[in-house]
């Protein structure tokens, strides 16, 4: 399993991909280890998953978390509805990203820094391919 945090704009393009993980790990845990929130300035949004709970940022989103005795309301739930609306626009740019095999798989060669060239490569063919 291969886990990257890209980010794009409201308009699809990718636009930082960050260093590629050969092994499962928690969303937030690679957010914290690679350090790339400071350097968001805190009037820019930042539209998260759950995966990502816990993080401290002034612009961050994250969806409500409903549970059996304390259910969602209906703002909770619009909230969401409309937070999962925005974030569909980065799921699609990572979908497209990953349309060019080399994105999604292992890359077995031992030239350093390989398999982030290919990552930054796709970013640019999905970029292009928007215009």
């Amino acid at each position: 399993m291969c886990s990257d945090n890209i980010r794009s704009t409201a308009h699809v393009f990718a636009w930082a991909i960050t260093q590629r993980s050969t092994w499962a790990r928690h969303d937030k845990r690679l957010c914290d280890q690679r350090g790339f929130l400071p350097y968001i300035p805190p009037r820019v949004s930042v539209l998260a998953d759950s995966g990502f709970q816990g993080l401290r940022h002034p612009g961050l989103c994250l969806p409500a978390k409903g549970t059996r005795k304390r259910p969602l309301t209906g703002e909770q739930r619009q909230w969401n509805t409309l937070l999962a609306s925005a974030r569909v626009v980065v799921e699609h740019c990572i979908g497209g990203m990953k349309r060019y095999g080399a994105v999604s798989g292992v890359y077995r060669n031992r030239l350093p820094k390989t398999d982030d060239r290919f990552n930054l490569l796709a970013a640019g063919l999905w970029n292009f391919s928007l215009q």
